[in-house]
């Protein structure tokens, strides 16, 4: 009795963009079209996180719909620590000494890991979703790529991602310094992937300093190759080369350009990982949550548009 190709969804980042994630699961799940497993990065991991932790499209978009930019941000801590970095700035322009810690980033990111913990359930680990789970984050010291999941069943494990047909463009693209990490908290693995460079501060494992998951894994294809799957989705929020009206802040100069950099080997990636691509129009402001409505709906059109190619794609 032939079975159905195990079906993945890869989930970008995008900050606030990656609210049209939750567009993208009501479809999919409007449809029938089953989600096997789950991999996110950066802003894509908290919708990755919640999903495979057993809430539904909907009740994910009730969250979404919820929030206030207090309870992702922890501004006041912005000024103390661009206080800290402009003293640190200082003493080494004038070669005097600096007894204060510099930070490495404008923000922790405890109020995301804090959010993450409520919904998908307080010091939750991987190994504990309803559905397989993978987040990436990146070691800044050296660049490897560290996903974190859990044990997978057999016929994960045994599927090998080199073994599928990858232009060779692809094998230069990804290194080979991956590292799989098993039973981690979800909510700081999510904070991991979140740690934008230079607005958050990274997260500490061990020897790791680790980083957004998007400066090697914007688009966790490949990562759900690794995991298993057959089929794959990957829903692309991110800068596309579509332009921002106005640079008004550091928060969207860092973005902005961090996204222009990463942008440039996501396209080949999922050339090689990917079997259908969703790519929302999302022309406004990626830091501007009180447009998730407009997001979550963008999310929506895109897949809406695809669904008929992944059906045809998935059962024929």
């Amino acid at each position: 009795m032939a079975t159905r190709p195990l079906v993945g969804l890869a989930l970008g980042g995008g900050v606030m963009r990656a609210m049209a994630h939750i567009g993208v699961l009501k479809v999919l799940k409007e449809a029938g079209i089953p989600i096997d497993m789950v991999a996110g990065t950066s802003a894509g991991s908290i919708v990755a996180a919640l999903y495979a932790s057993g809430h539904s499209p909907e009740r994910i978009e009730e969250i979404a719909l919820e929030l206030r930019s207090n309870d992702l941000f922890d501004y006041g801590s912005i000024y103390l620590n661009l206080l800290l970095i402009a003293g640190d700035v200082i003493s080494r322009v004038l070669h005097l000494p600096y007894p204060l810690r510099s930070p490495l980033g404008l923000m922790r990111g405890n109020r995301i890991e804090t959010l993450v913990n409520k919904h998908v359930g307080r010091n939750r680990l991987f190994g504990q979703t309803e559905i397989p789970l993978g987040i990436t984050a990146v070691d800044v010291r050296d660049g490897t790529l560290v996903v974190f999941l859990e044990g997978l069943p057999a016929p994960y494990e045994a599927h090998s991602f080199m073994a599928v047909n990858t232009p060779e463009e692809l094998r230069r693209v990804i290194p080979p310094a991956d590292e799989f990490v098993k039973g981690f908290s979800i909510a700081l693995a999510v904070r991991a992937s979140v740690a934008i460079p230079g607005i958050f501060e990274p997260v500490r494992f061990g020897e790791r300093i680790l980083v957004d998951g998007g400066v090697r894994e914007n688009v966790p294809a490949y990562v759900l190759r690794r995991m298993g799957a057959d089929f794959v989705i990957a829903v692309d929020v991110g800068y596309g080369g579509r332009g921002v009206a106005k640079v008004g802040n550091i928060f969207k100069l860092l973005t902005q350009s961090f996204e222009i950099v990463i942008s440039e080997g996501i396209n080949l990636k999922l050339e090689g990982c990917a079997d259908v691509e969703i790519r929302p129009i999302i022309n406004a402001d990626p830091w501007d949550i009180t447009r998730a409505r407009h997001f979550i709906r963008q999310g929506e059109l895109a897949a809406t548009e695809v669904l008929d190619d992944i059906k045809r794609k998935l059962y024929n």
